[in-house]
Parts: structure tokens; sequence; C-alpha cells
């Protein structure tokens, strides 16, 4: 066990998706040993109150936005930054703070890949279909690892989900969220091919891990198979958490960090959805720190 008795973790994502690794981290942390004071930060990455990152349509601005966002964490001293996003996965490696950084960084994609590629192997007759935004789909990032370890291209089926996760990030039980998770379902369902019993849906966007009943009942209902759930956000919890030492009684504080604003309803949602996980990161969102200036956005 380290001799370090304070350490701080940050997770960051554009929105609230990346809020439930961070509430299961809390969880989990509570009875670490190897600490006395735990910090957790959640850094809010989107970047403006009605435009996030798929409003850059030039990949260049968008690292550079992230980049910006990434300098801004880099000042709270973090022992290791968690990327729970996918979107803001797949842009890292092309901002100048991946090239520089000596703060350990760990992001999401490589949890989901490893999930599916397990599922996959373990079932041969098995489809998996990826749900993610049209950025992390375009970017091609699990598709190519997951072929590189020998799956069949056509047992992997991408599904570019089209401001659904904006739509979670505002009201996640609205219908609105229903209806979008449903179209994009049947859209999925039509382009899977010799399926066996069993599918795979694969939530790679942090936000859909909240609606993943929803997917799950709408996947099933539009191919007639049986459904399972793959979530990189456990994953991303169980690998943050792996090392703990339980005993122990840390002292956690928890700080949330925007630049853009959440309503109020969005944030009554939250605590529905994270209430029972951690308490404490849920009255963290209630005071979370509005920063307008919290990192730059300008692409000069």
């Amino acid at each position: 066990m380290s001799d370090k008795k304070q350490i701080t973790l940050l997770v960051t994502d554009s929105g609230l998706g990346g809020l439930s690794v961070c509430a299961g981290m809390a969880a989990r942390f509570a009875n670490d040993a190897r600490y006395e004071r735990i910090h957790l930060v959640y850094f809010n990455a989107w970047p403006e109150q009605d435009r996030g990152y798929r409003h850059y349509p030039d990949p260049a601005d968008r690292s550079k936005v992230f980049d910006n966002a990434l300098a801004a964490m880099a000042k709270y001293t973090p022992d290791h930054i968690y990327i729970a996003c996918n979107t803001l996965s797949v842009i890292y490696p092309f901002t100048r703070f991946a090239k520089k950084t000596t703060i350990p960084v760990t992001g999401i994609v490589d949890h989901g890949v490893q999930m599916i590629y397990n599922a996959l192997s373990r079932d041969v007759s098995a489809r998996a279909v990826i749900f993610a935004t049209p950025i992390t789909i375009h970017e091609n990032k699990h598709k190519t690892a997951l072929v590189e370890q020998g799956i069949d291209p056509e047992r992997i089926i991408t599904q570019g989900c089209l401001a659904l996760a904006g739509k979670i990030e505002r009201a996640p039980f609205s219908n609105e969220v229903k209806t979008l998770i449903d179209e994009n379902a049947a859209q999925a369902a039509q382009n899977l091919k010799n399926a066996g019993s069993t599918v795979y849906a694969a939530l790679c966007c942090t936000h859909f891990g909240y609606c993943k009943d929803i997917f799950k009942d709408a996947l099933a209902r539009h191919t007639d198979k049986k459904v399972e759930i793959l979530n990189p956000n456990q994953a991303m919890i169980d690998e943050a958490c792996r090392e703990i030492v339980p005993g122990g009684s840390p002292q956690i504080s928890i700080d949330i960090v925007s630049r853009v604003t959440w309503e109020p309803a969005g944030i009554e949602a939250y605590d529905r959805l994270l209430s029972t996980v951690s308490p404490d990161v849920v009255d963290a969102l209630k005071n979370y720190r509005l920063d307008g200036q919290l990192f730059s956005i300008e692409l000069e």
C-alpha cells in the first residue's frame, strides 16, 4: 500500500453522463483504507450552453477546445484523470495535452472494446450493436480495435445516435428520449444479419447507461432476440477501484465544476438516478460551481 495519505481523482465528461462513474467511485472509495483524504473532482467539459463538441465540424477545433479543458483540469493537480466520455476519449489522442502530460489519463473506449470482445468471444453466434454518438461512430475506434483482435466485422453493428446524449442530459425520463432510443434500436435491428439467440447492446456513450433498460427493451422488441447490456461505465468504475483496500473511512470531498449551467429540473432528474448510489455526489451536484471562465473555447 502506498504511503501517500491523500489523493485527488478527476473525472471528466461533456455533460452529466460520466457523473455515474464519479458516483460509483465515490461509493466504492468510501471504505478505502489506503488514504486519509480523497478529493474527487467532476469537471464538465461541455464547451457552450447550447453547443457541444458535435457542433464543431472541424476535428482540429474539437481537439483544441478539449485541450483547453484539459489544461484547466491540470490546475487541480489530479493524481489521475478519467475521461468518462467516449467522444472525448477518441478526441484525446489528438490534443497537445496528451503528448506532454505526466498525469495518468484513462479513457473509456478501451473498457468498451474489452467488454464487447469478451462477450463476442464467449458466444461465437452473438452479435453486438455499438450505440454511441455520431462522433464516436465516425472515429470507429471500437470496431477497428475489435477487428484487429480477430472479431468478424459483420458481427458488429454501429449505430450513431444523433442528439440523444443531449436529450438525456436535459430530460432523461422524457418520452422524447424513449422515442429516440426506439428509433435507433429499430435502425440497428435492420442491419443485423445472421444473429444468434443473443444480441449485445454496448452503450458506448456514458449518458446511455442511465437508459439501459429502455435500450434493452427496445432492441429486444425490434430483433426478437435476447439482449444483454454492456455498460463501459461500470468497467471504468471497477478498474479505478481495483486496488481498494477495504476497512477504511477516508474523508471524501467532492467538487463539481462547469462553465455551463444545469437547469434545476435536470439536477432533480439526476438526483433520482444517482441518490441511491452516492448521496454525496448528488449533494455536490446541487451545489456545483458555475464558472464561465473555467476553460477557454477560443480557437486561435
